[in-house]
């Protein structure tokens, strides 16, 4: 049976706060904002799998571009 939670709004809310969180941790500017990046994951991802890799990637590329100011 599959596990669907990552798709519940609780789930989803808290990844767009962990996103939130490194981008107001970069000091960056960025033309969307976290609600929009995650929901860009969340139509890319064809699995949990997927969406949990592409999110981590999104936020370790944050923290790189904070590193190079």
């Amino acid at each position: 049976m599959a596990d669907y939670s990552w798709r519940t709004r609780t789930f989803r809310q808290s990844i767009v706060g962990k996103i939130g969180e490194a981008v107001r941790k970069s000091g960056m500017r960025t033309p969307k904002n976290s609600k929009e990046m995650e929901k860009h994951i969340f139509q890319q991802a064809k699995n949990q799998e997927e969406y949990l890799i592409l999110v981590a990637r999104l936020i370790i590329h944050i923290r790189d571009m904070r590193s190079r100011l």
